[in-house]
């Protein structure tokens, strides 16, 4: 099966598409930039790479700053900003299990140079290739607040040309790259549903789930994923972004 790049990409996230076009240093390989366009191809941002050794930064508002391993997995991400004075980092951190599959990212922030305890975490449960389970939960009280329950056809084989599970089915993405970075392996078998749990700023809970349907090319790439379903009802108490309804990619 031959490597295939991303050159493209248009999500749907409520009720607003917008889309991407990657480019790549010609003599590196490696990704130049990301420029995000509205669906009126309007510049939305211009969002360039700087490498230094195993990191890069992105000209973001935030100082954004990507740690990899020495396989190229994303191992740490960062981000800056000030407000009222003072100076916050929002720090996420990704570990990985023995074959490659992303199994835990904690969240933890520095106030003014102070390091706080890691205040949430995300754990993952693989089983036969596929990640089956997402759970986001505050480490103080143990209080899950997100869980995604994800379904497969088991006899369909797939490539994914991004690591799904981090990007769209987990924290907040300020500058919308991280589909293009490498979070680990993906799951083997198509995506088929899922179902999630989320408790809300009000301490109800909104249930529910969605069909997921793909599309794959002739080398069984998943070109396309839409989740079909209601509107996830209430205010999420995580204040994590929602998902995205459909991605597409373009690839070559």
């Amino acid at each position: 099966m031959p490597a295939l790049i991303i050159y493209g990409a248009s999500w749907l996230l409520i009720k607003k598409t917008e889309s991407d076009i990657i480019k790549y240093d010609a003599t590196t390989g490696k990704i130049d930039s990301v420029l995000t366009y509205d669906n009126n191809n309007n510049l939305l941002s211009n969002i360039i790479f700087t490498y230094s050794a195993n990191k890069i930064t992105l000209n973001t508002p935030y100082n954004d700053e990507y740690d990899f391993d020495n396989t190229g997995k994303v191992v740490y991400h960062s981000t800056q900003e000030v407000q009222q004075g003072h100076n916050i980092m929002e720090i996420q951190r990704f570990s990985y299990d023995a074959n490659n599959y992303l199994n835990k990212v904690t969240m933890s922030l520095t106030f003014d140079g102070t390091v706080s305890p890691v205040y949430s975490e995300i754990d993952y449960v693989v089983e036969n290739g596929n990640y089956t389970k997402y759970t986001l939960s505050n480490t103080d009280s143990g209080t899950v607040t997100r869980q995604y329950v994800f379904t497969y056809n088991t006899g369909k084989t797939v490539s994914s040309p991004c690591s799904f599970l981090a990007p769209i089915f987990a924290d907040n993405t300020v500058a919308n790259i991280d589909k293009y970075l490498n979070y680990g392996k993906a799951s083997v078998n198509l995506l088929t549903g899922l179902s999630y749990t989320i408790l809300n700023l009000d301490k109800t809970v909104s249930t529910g789930s969605f069909n997921v349907v793909t599309n794959v090319n002739s080398d069984n790439y998943i070109t396309s994923l839409s989740l079909s379903g209601n509107d996830v009802a209430g205010f999420p108490s995580d204040n994590l972004s929602p998902l995205p309804r459909s991605i597409s990619f373009n690839l070559k």
